[in-house]
């Protein structure tokens, strides 16, 4: 394959940071875009250059001029329209999380594979280029043996860009979201993270308090990788906080620690303070780096280019279902956790987030 023919199903806000990946781009083009709403799909073709625009994805699925579709919509509806795009020969970029249940994940991960055709889920933080360099320099040995890492989020109701209420309302239905909004939908990002940079995770404990009933947040999660490294990460709601960002502000903080010396990254989707992106601290030496590409959306660019380059190249993209399977058995494993009160194991969780809120 020497150009990937692209079709984008849903037209929504965040697909405003999807689309620059494709742009500049001469082994990609995008052909057409789904929205249920006309008006939407019309403006999109029109503001992305497409030749064609659908209302019903599965006019978009026998369109034979496209290899490839990005499926962009409300959870609940990423298996079926995965299926459908598998049995129609499509390869697949689905958004994270992959599905709503383990056994929906498995079903997409089975169609791909009977089509013969690629399926990556779109994750875009293990693109995120101070957190690739923050693993750079940890099998550099910059830090010696990683011992513990820590994350830190923050949301804010202050700053960033504006989102209609319409479009998060979804997010607030375990049924359609799949969980809660935050540690289950956004949380997927840390977890995919967390097993990128450390491996299989072994066991999991922690506490959440599901705000209003159903925002599951604030929370406090800690849990031990197979390699024995030890994790932690913790969520405050901090609505009266004032965050800079030109997407959803957050103040987001990793920080990695070894036997000789740290890592910190300091912001991703939004900009607490003015530090530099990424600071390490070895043998007594501060180094801070300020010249990364720090923006959220370079990590959107280069999660895009990820699959578009491994269809070119016919090779597996880094975000893989199965990958997808085991953030999510990750994700599934806190809320269980939190629900009994004792660790629980990723293997051995139930099929489902919803399951175990109710």
């Amino acid at each position: 394959m020497e150009k990937v023919r692209v079709g984008i199903i849903g037209g929504g806000r965040i697909t405003d940071l999807h689309i620059p990946g494709y742009r500049d781009l001469d082994t990609a083009e995008l052909v057409a875009v789904c929205d249920v709403n006309e008006q939407v799909a019309q403006k999109r073709a029109a503001q992305w250059g497409c030749r064609k625009w659908y209302t019903d994805y599965r006019a978009l699925l026998d369109d034979p001029k496209i290899d490839m579709v990005e499926v962009i919509v409300p959870h609940k509806l990423h298996a079926p329209i995965t299926i459908a795009a598998a049995q129609a020969g499509k390869h697949v970029s689905v958004q994270k999380p992959m599905a709503i249940n383990i056994e929906e994940c498995d079903a997409m991960i089975a169609a791909t594979k009977k089509a013969g055709v690629k399926l990556r889920v779109y994750e875009n933080f293990v693109f995120y280029p101070p957190y690739r360099k923050a693993i750079e320099l940890m099998e550099a040995g910059e830090i010696g043996e990683p011992r513990i890492m820590r994350i830190h989020m923050g949301g804010s109701a202050f700053g960033g860009w504006h989102v209609p209420l319409s479009v998060w309302l979804w997010r607030f239905s375990p049924k359609e979201c799949g969980g809660g909004p935050i540690l289950w939908d956004d949380g997927f990002h840390k977890f995919s993270l967390i097993i990128e940079m450390f491996g299989a995770v072994e066991i999991v404990s922690g506490w959440i308090d599901y705000a209003l009933g159903v925002i599951d947040a604030p929370f406090v999660i800690s849990w031990r990788h197979k390699n024995g490294v030890l994790g932690h990460i913790d969520c405050t709601m901090s609505p009266n906080v004032a965050m800079r960002g030109k997407y959803y502000v957050g103040d987001e903080r990793v920080d990695i620690v070894g036997d000789r010396g740290s890592i910190s990254v300091t912001r991703c989707t939004g900009q607490l303070n003015d530090e530099p992106s990424l600071i390490l601290y070895r043998d007594g030496q501060t180094i801070a780096f300020s010249d990364l590409r720090a923006d959220w959306q370079d990590s959107f660019t280069d999660c895009t280019r990820d699959f578009i380059n491994a269809l070119i190249n016919n090779r597996e993209p880094k975000l893989t279902g199965e990958r997808g399977v085991e953030v999510m058995k990750f994700s599934i494993a806190t809320h269980e956790a939190a629900k009994k009160g004792k660790p629980v194991r990723p293997e051995e969780v139930s099929w489902s987030c919803i399951e175990n809120n109710d």
